[in-house]
């Protein structure tokens, strides 16, 4: 395809009009043609031609070519030329058109046709080699067509102006279709910003359009759909043939033509899905040959459907039938009340034939009129005023009508509205019966099968807790010596669940100095605060070791008790709590009776007696009197101190700087000559030495040890 220049000129006596009307089959000349510009050339085929030089051998061979001129000197002087370029380097000119006087039109992308304006409209059909060339071609010459109309004088007729408006009609629908073939190859490849473009363009010229999906993506075979027909009294199982693309919309228009049910009492439940008129039946899972849905038919008084409505859209769905149209359903018009909005085709139709039209047109009316009372006897029956209540209660999601005394939906499985009653006086049927003493004996069932799950878990829990220690029933390792344990050769603790080997808790036991054993377990983040139970304790150490941990716990709680007193007599475990009215304490141990008030036993003498003897053995023995000296000379340089709990005197040798008191066991800072905790035991830090509380030592002295 290339642009060239060349002319051509009228012959003598020739005008414009006569040489468009006739066409030329003489060669031009160089001295016979003007000076034109050749806009534009291309090589065609013609597939039919009404003009009698085309009809001739050889015209539709591959060697004609088109070609468009103007000139240069005039606006809007264009000619459309066929050329013969079969010669020998010549081309021969077959036909020539003035632009102003023909049509072209688009007829597809490598067929366009040409045809005279005027009397007797012949036609022309080119072929293209290829579509770019064909819409590259269109595009020069429909503007060019556009600018020769323009420029045409007024008193080209109304034809002319008619012409100009169905050429840019023409224009307008090809370039909509064009972008319509391309947003759908966009969105079939999913290319989604083409897509979006070509949208855009079409909003942007308020195009009409109708978007389906491709006939390729559905089964065009027909399959036979099993529907359960119900009504408030009755049901019945029928057989329909239906496709799986076609709609709700087009199911129920076709269940009103065959059964007579308007589509108004129509609700259609498949799947536990209550159907819409806009989606298919394959969007249900309907695709084979024994799918089921339920149709469920309202009263005419529920869906306020009147007989004369009925009546009408029974007349004119009838009366669009027609026996040609064998392979699609025409729509209701847009007028109709049956509540359809759009119909789609199927290849095939349910209308019953229409009356063919005769001179007898009354005739054929009465028989038609006839036909819809015929077929009308139920339905009549059906509108009249329902004098008996219908008893049972309306799904609120598919509308179905259960029995009384069904907790939920039959169809979708909704629940029975709360505010309703089931009537005093109903009797349920037999199935409705039997429905009932099954579900009895379900919840009877459900019932024993949970009452043995609880005495079974009750034993099984019985028998863990007899048990003095809980094995491992998993594989895990131990957290303090990370061994792997086999199920059954751990201790699993049952406060925390943590699970040890009994040679690390046996060595945890043994080695604390409280009476209560917290769980071993720490990490990075996590300190377990839970602690071992006595069973447990019991089980993982020896006799004496537990005798040993029961008597610290004594000890323990003694020094911890505020009111106790030990018994004076040496070696004795005996101790109690005392009250200030109580004044003697008789020891269960060694059945001595203490003073507590001399915190001594004198028995045979009252309290005066013995503090006086006491004070007397004081005086006169040495070995008393260097005792105390040694001890007050001890506490005065340092190397002693009186408890700040019970007031004994202790003594450090060496070591650091945390002691504890052997009568109390106070735990105490040496440097602070104080308690190392508070008031509530260890961890209090509301009083003591508060070492290393915000990162502070407690003394200038202090090792930081404890």
């Amino acid at each position: 395809m290339s642009l060239t220049s060349g002319g051509w000129t009228h012959g003598p006596g020739d005008t414009p009009d006569q040489s468009a009307a006739l066409p030329a089959h003489h060669e031009a000349s160089p001295s016979q043609l003007g000076c034109r510009t050749v806009l534009m050339s291309v090589r065609v085929s013609v597939c039919h031609s009404g003009i009698r030089p085309l009809c001739l051998p050889g015209a539709g061979g591959d060697s004609l070519r088109l070609q468009l001129s103007m000139d240069p000197g005039k606006s809007g002087e264009f000619r459309l030329s066929l050329l013969d370029c079969s010669g020998t380097g010549r081309s021969a000119t077959i036909a020539e058109f003035d632009l102003g006087t023909v049509k072209y039109e688009v007829k597809s992308p490598k067929c366009h046709e040409l045809s005279l304006v005027t009397p007797p409209h012949e036609r022309i059909s080119f072929n293209f080699r290829c579509e770019q060339e064909a819409q590259e071609w269109s595009t020069v010459v429909l503007s060019s067509l556009r600018e020769a109309q323009r420029v045409s004088p007024k008193d080209g007729g109304q034809t002319r102006l008619t012409d100009g408006f169905n050429i840019q009609s023409t224009l307008s629908l090809q370039q909509t279709e064009e972008t319509c073939v391309e947003l759908s190859r966009a969105i079939e490849t999913g290319d989604m910003q083409s897509a979006s473009v070509f949208a855009a363009t079409l909003a942007r010229q308020h195009a009409s359009l109708n978007i389906q999906p491709s006939a390729k993506d559905n089964k065009e075979s027909e399959i036979s759909l099993a529907v359960v027909v119900e009504d408030s009294s009755s049901s019945c199982c029928i057989t329909v043939k239906v496709f799986p693309h076609m709609t709700t919309a087009v199911l129920k228009q076709q269940m009103f033509l065959e059964y007579g049910f308007h589509p108004w009492v129509q609700r259609w439940v498949i799947g536990q899905c209550l159907c819409t008129d806009q989606r298919s039946l394959a969007s249900y899972g309907i695709h084979q040959d024994g799918d089921t849905a339920f149709l469920y038919l309202l009263s005419a008084r529920h869906a306020r459907l009147t007989l004369q409505v009925l009546q009408q859209d029974q007349e004119s769905a009838l009366l669009l039938g027609h026996p040609s149209l064998s392979l699609s359903t025409p729509p209701l018009p847009a007028a109709s009340t049956n509540g359809l909005s759009t119909v789609d085709q199927r290849p095939y139709t349910t209308l019953p034939p229409r009356t063919h039209a005769n001179s007898h047109s009354g005739s054929n009316t009465s028989e038609l009129r006839d036909l819809i009372n015929l077929d009308m006897s139920q339905l009549k029956e059906a509108l009249s005023p329902i004098t008996a209540s219908t008893q049972g209660w309306p799904c609120p999601s598919c509308t179905y009508i259960n029995k009384p005394t069904r907790p939920g939906c039959e169809i979708c499985s909704t629940n029975r509205p709360e505010n309703y009653v089931i009537p005093g006086g109903y009797r349920p049927d037999a199935l409705e019966l039997q429905r009932i003493q099954q579900e009895k004996e379900s919840i009877r069932q459900y019932q024993q099968a949970r009452e043995e799950e609880r005495k079974e878990n009750f034993a099984q829990l019985m028998m863990i807790d007899s048990q003095d220690l809980l094995p491992n029933p998993e594989p895990v390792d131990c957290r303090i010596c990370y061994v792997d344990l086999k199920p059954g050769e751990g201790v699993l603790l049952r406060e925390c669940l943590h699970c040890f080997c009994r040679e690390c808790l046996r060595s945890v036991i043994m080695l604390s100095e409280e009476p209560e054993i917290s769980c071993p377990f720490r990490d990075e983040t996590y300190s377990c605060t839970c602690s071992l139970q006595e069973r447990e304790i019991r089980a993982l150490v020896p006799l004496e070791e537990y005798e040993r941990w029961l008597q610290r716990g004594l000890s323990v709680a003694e020094s911890r008790c505020e009111g106790s007193y030990h018994c004076a007599t040496p070696d004795c475990l005996g101790w109690c709590v005392y009250e200030d009215t109580v004044n003697v304490f008789h020891c269960p141990v060694c059945r001595k009776q203490n003073c507590l008030i001399c915190k001594s036993i004198h028995e045979g003498m009252n309290c005066k007696q013995y503090q006086d003897d006491l004070a007397s053995r004081a005086i006169n023995d040495s070995a008393a009197r260097r005792t105390t000296h040694l001890l007050k000379t001890l506490v005065q340089s340092g190397e002693a101190m009186h408890c700040p709990q019970c007031g004994i005197i202790v003594q450090k040798r060496d070591g650091c700087d945390w002691v504890r008191c052997t009568v109390c066991h106070t735990e105490i800072c040496w440097v602070t000559r104080g308690p190392r905790w508070g008031p509530k035991g260890p961890g209090d830090t509301s009083g003591g030495c508060r070492c290393n509380i915000n990162n502070q030592k407690c003394h200038p002295k202090c090792q930081n040890c404890h």
